[in-house]
């Protein structure tokens, strides 16, 4: 009985792939099945390999080009705050801190931004060997506010994590042996 089911078998398999429109059928049901597996593996490797290029000045470009007038204008001053503060903290010597004091300007002072003397009084609550608790408590007693130390390392944190202080490398444009030594060394002392 195995063999008559066999040989039924090998009949209805040989009158399927003989007709072309099941060809096609069976073809775009195997396809489909590949492009529902296969595609999100790639793009999540893609993802994580770093493949996908996204044109950020194009993107950008589109979202101003929707805005009104009156957020173009308020972006424009965010943008130069953000600018004035990398300014003057380089000419203060805090290079390495210019990300703490824009993240400070923007998830807390950002009320206080039309001061006249914002950015100084800002860049003012830096000292050198200073730390979270000591900017902090200059922070509140400059502008009257009630940050906490917890809420700015919880920030801070996931930030520090992922940038790199590139003050006092010798060639950005490259790779070399005395940048990489370094980050070595100031991650040595960051442990």
């Amino acid at each position: 009985m195995s063999v008559t089911v066999a040989a039924a078998l090998k009949k209805i398999a040989v009158s399927l792939l003989t007709n072309p429109k099941v060809l096609k059928t069976i073809g775009g049901i195997v396809l489909g099945i590949i492009i529902i597996i296969v595609m999100p593996v790639v793009v999540v490797v893609s993802i994580f390999s770093g493949d996908i290029n996204i044109d950020t000045d194009h993107l950008q470009q589109m979202v101003v080009e929707n805005m009104s007038v009156e957020e173009r204008v308020k972006l424009q001053f965010v943008e130069d705050t953000m600018y004035a503060i990398e300014d003057e903290m380089i000419a203060a010597g805090f290079t390495g801190r210019v990300k703490e004091a824009q993240v400070l300007y923007v998830l807390a002072l950002s009320d206080h931004a039309s001061e006249s003397d914002f950015v100084s009084k800002l860049i003012g609550c830096f000292t050198a060997e200073q730390t979270d608790e000591q900017l902090i408590t200059a922070i509140n007693s400059a502008f009257g506010t009630q940050l906490t130390t917890d809420d700015f390392r919880k920030v801070m944190d996931g930030i520090r994590e992922m940038y790199i202080d590139t003050s006092g490398y010798t060639d950005l444009s490259t790779k070399n042996n005395l940048d990489l030594a370094e980050w070595a060394k100031r991650e040595k002392k960051s442990d």
